[in-house]
């Protein structure tokens, strides 16, 4: 099996675990960003923001994506096209599309790139710097 195929069963499994079935909805809030690698905007990554569990409380909410576009801008969707993420703590992993191009940045949706909170009420725009590539943050491949 692929890395991206097991990134995406991780990703997707987790995504269920979170949005347990889509029976409760979290209050979302705007939350957009940019993705660079040496200082330059990387275009058609996937932008994940996964809930991080706080306090005793097993509830977390349901993961919100967001694809840059050719300038490495996102907005994160959860419920509805751009409606926002999940308001609380999030860890951001960013990894390939079929139609990214290449960088020398490391593209791996395993990895946590920065951990952010999003508040209600305030700009929650991210910047997020990619790390350069290395043998342990090595690209996932995309399967023909």
């Amino acid at each position: 099996m692929g890395n991206t195929f097991r990134s995406s069963l991780f990703l997707l499994g987790l995504s269920a675990l979170v949005g347990c079935g889509g029976a409760e909805k979290f209050p979302v809030t705007t939350a957009t960003g940019t993705v660079l690698c040496e200082g330059k905007p990387v275009a058609k990554v996937l932008v994940y923001f996964e809930p991080v569990r706080t306090g005793d409380s097993g509830v977390t909410g349901q993961m919100g994506t967001g694809v840059t576009d050719e300038s490495g801008k996102f907005s994160v969707s959860t419920y509805g096209t751009k409606d926002g993420a999940v308001l609380g703590k999030h860890k951001i992993r960013v990894g390939k599309t079929e139609n990214t191009g290449t960088c020398n940045c490391a593209l791996n949706s395993m990895t946590v790139q920065k951990t952010v909170d999003v508040t209600k009420d305030a700009t929650n725009d991210f910047e997020i710097v990619l790390t350069k590539k290395s043998r342990s943050n090595a690209d996932e491949a995309i399967e023909d």
